[in-house]
């Protein structure tokens, strides 16, 4: 499955530097969060890493304003109906995320691959949380999302093949590194 849009639950550090590495690519991507100043800090995370290639010369200010158009950042679930791929970014605990997870099944399409950006908790056990465990994958970004190139792709007990294969193609189309 080809992922043509993305979205990012939590927008702290790690998903707003994910949601830029998205837009970077150029693909669009839905940034959410439950709380409108997190959600403003990680809009703002996105555009200094934008600013800073525009003052180096890297990117112009409209190449920049073509990459922020790309995100739509919300406290709500508007905008999931249509993702192929969400990756939570919420806080490490598997309480939080499992119900995030339930929330995103009654939100997101069928095909929809749930990753979680983890990097200690059991992917499998937030699957089982859900109604297509097969669907879910840890991605973790090592951390700065936007320099560092390698992204950990992390299979559950019941992660299908084909989520994995997807999980691999959508990293690297993000000139990424998937291990």
């Amino acid at each position: 499955m080809y992922i043509f849009k993305a979205a990012v639950v939590g927008a702290g550090t790690m998903g707003g530097e994910i949601a830029q590495v998205i837009t970077y690519s150029g693909l669009p991507v839905v940034l959410k969060d439950i709380d409108q100043t997190m959600l403003d800090k990680g809009m703002e995370k996105i555009r200094s890493i934008y600013q800073r290639r525009v003052d180096k010369g890297k990117m112009s200010e409209g190449e920049m304003q073509s990459k922020l158009d790309l995100v739509t950042p919300t406290l709500t679930y508007d905008g999931f109906e249509d993702v192929d791929i969400v990756i939570e970014a919420v806080p490490e605990k598997m309480a939080i995320k499992q119900a995030v997870f339930k929330e995103l099944e009654e939100v997101c399409p069928e095909q929809t691959i749930f990753a979680s950006n983890t990097s200690a908790l059991s992917i499998s056990e937030m699957g089982a949380a859900t109604n297509k465990p097969h669907k879910m994958i840890g991605m973790h970004f090592f951390n700065p999302a936007h320099v560092m190139k390698l992204v950990e792709v992390i299979p559950g007990l019941d992660t299908s093949q084909e989520t994995i294969d997807d999980v691999v193609m959508f990293t690297e189309s993000l000139r990424k590194i998937p291990v």
